[in-house]
């Protein structure tokens, strides 16, 4: 039996065009249960592109909808290009973010319009969701929050796709994202893998003790990156930024460390369902890449991590739960008498 007062996180990492993975393990997860997924957890937390599907699934969004947005303009979104083979190929797309980013915001903003409604506000959200991000005006992490907290008088009124472009503004990919009048950037650089993020919204605002806390923490396949000794130990800009080899340290180290520290604290009330590429996938994945093969490769690790971690009695369980209605103090679903 559930406990009465267990508290359900989902978390959603972050990792580009590889966010794919994730949600085609949740179109899955969706079709086993029958409902939102969201009907499923108490909190939802998502960077980048995670934060992306977090506020989707919040707004009850089916699964399969954002899937298909996502196959249907990964490539406006991001290029057509595959995966760079040469040294040569490799240094022209390191030098396309060079000056300037990559891309621009007109293909996401395109997707989000498919199936985010643009006059949508984070107090429209119908599920609990915390939302990271790097306020560079004010120079530190800011986490976009629903109004489940009477102190969360701020960010209902702003709009969701504003909050989407700013979790996922990566550097040297996409422009700066502006929030009124401040500048935001990907929270992928300080949260990519939010669990902790969301463990503490659970503790310390939704006042939930520790041990009645589970998470289901979903990742991109972006948690697994090693150098060589040939790669050299003197390493300039160009050598860090050549084949994404900082940003794929960034977001690797981040999510071993997150997952090292929540597996102590939560034991089997922590579930991770994420993939390791083989050498051969890496051939075929990049952060921006979204050819028809990266799509398939990325589908079937999904699938194949899925089938697996069905038969796991934690996962099983989460899915049994059903939450309380969620509470907020402001916005469209306000359910309170604060004033």
């Amino acid at each position: 039996m559930e406990q009465a007062n267990n508290f359900q996180i989902l978390s959603l990492s972050g990792g580009g065009y590889l966010g794919l993975y994730q949600v085609v393990v949740l179109c899955e997860l969706e079709e086993r249960v029958g409902k939102p997924v969201a009907q499923c957890f108490d909190l939802l937390a998502g960077t980048s592109i995670g934060g992306i599907v977090a506020l989707s699934l919040a707004l009850e969004v089916p699964a399969a909808t954002i899937l298909h947005a996502f196959e249907k303009h990964g490539q406006s979104i991001f290029s057509a290009r595959s995966v760079p083979r040469s040294t040569f190929g490799k240094v022209i797309d390191l030098g396309r973010g060079l000056f300037n980013p990559k891309y621009k915001h007109d293909g996401l903003r395109k997707a989000l319009h498919e199936f985010i409604d643009p006059a949508t506000l984070i107090g429209d959200l119908k599920h609990p969701v915390v939302i990271p991000t790097i306020n560079l005006t004010k120079g530190r992490p800011q986490v976009f929050k629903t109004p489940h907290h009477e102190r969360f008088e701020r960010d209902h009124l702003v709009s969701v796709h504003d909050v989407a472009l700013a979790t996922s503004a990566a550097p040297t990919f996409f422009p700066l994202a502006q929030v009124g009048n401040e500048l935001f950037t990907d929270g992928g650089l300080c949260a990519n893998m939010p669990d902790a993020v969301a463990l503490h919204e659970a503790e310390y605002f939704f006042q939930i003790p520790t041990e009645h806390v589970s998470i289901l923490s979903i990742g991109t396949t972006t948690s697994q990156f090693s150098f060589s000794h040939s790669t050299g130990r003197n390493l300039g800009i160009l050598d860090w930024f050549y084949d994404t080899r900082l940003m794929s340290v960034i977001l690797s180290s981040q999510q071993k460390l997150t997952e090292f520290m929540l597996t102590h604290k939560l034991s089997d009330r922590y579930f991770r369902i994420d993939s390791i590429q083989s050498k051969a996938q890496e051939r075929d994945l990049g952060l921006d890449v979204a050819t028809p093969n990266a799509q398939s490769t990325i589908k079937g690790l999904a699938s194949a991590a899925l089938r697996e971690a069905i038969s796991s009695p934690v996962l099983r369980r989460m899915l049994q739960h059903t939450p309380p209605t969620p509470y907020f103090y402001y916005g469209s679903h306000r359910n309170s008498d604060h004033s």
